[in-house]
C-alpha cells in the first residue's frame, strides 16, 4: 500500500481521532487533537492516506514562551497499528518540520520517546533550559532557526490540562 502526505481537512477530524484511540488504546489523546482542531492553537495538522483511510497523523500545536507565541509542539502523533513500522510515522516528522520551517517557525517541543525523536533532530539537553510541567531524557527540543529562543517558561495550549 502507499500513502501519502497532506493537511489535514475538516472531514478527516472523527477518523483522525479514532485513529488516535486505536493506536494509543485510550481517549485521551483523541481528546487533545479533538480540542486542539476546535481552537487556535493548531498550527499543522497532517495525514498519510491513500483517500480510502488515515493510516496516520500528527499534530503540531501553538506553545509559549515566556507569554510570546514563539514555539510549536508535536503530538500527538498516531499510526494505525497495522501500518506502524513502515516509516508513515517518520514522513509525517519530516514532512511536518520542512513546513515549519518554511513557514518561518522558531522551534519545537515533544513529549515522545528518546530513542525515536533525536533521529529528527530533537534533543533532550536543547530543551532542559525551558521551564516546564515536563522534564527528563523524554521532552526534547529542536531549534528551526538561529533566532530560537534559548530558555524561558513554556505554556501549552489547554487542550493538554
Amino acid at each position: 500500500m502507499s500513502f501519502w502526505i497532506r493537511p489535514a481537512r475538516e472531514d478527516d477530524l472523527e477518523e483522525i481521532v479514532a485513529l488516535n484511540d486505536l493506536a494509543f488504546g485510550g481517549k485521551e489523546e483523541g481528546r487533545i487533537v479533538r480540542q486542539l482542531a476546535e481552537s487556535d492553537d493548531n498550527v499543522l495538522s497532517l495525514v498519510a492516506s491513500d483517500d480510502n483511510i488515515i493510516a496516520g497523523h500528527i499534530q503540531f500545536f501553538r506553545m509559549k514562551v515566556d507569554g510570546q507565541p514563539t514555539a510549536v509542539g508535536l503530538g500527538p502523533m498516531s499510526v494505525h497499528p497495522d501500518f506502524q513500522k513502515t516509516g508513515i510515522g517518520s514522513g509525517l516528522i519530516q514532512m511536518g518540520l520542512m513546513a515549519l520551517e518554511g513557514a518561518g517557525e522558531q522551534i519545537v517541543f515533544v513529549l515522545g520517546h528518546p530513542d525515536y525523536y533525536p533521529r529528527f533532530g530533537f534533543s533532550a539537553e536543547l530543551a532542559k533550559p525551558f521551564e516546564c510541567q515536563w522534564s527528563g531524557d523524554a521532552f526534547m527540543a529542536l531549534r528551526l532557526s538561529d533566532g530560537a529562543p534559548a530558555d524561558g517558561r513554556l505554556t501549552y495550549p489547554a487542550a493538554f490540562g
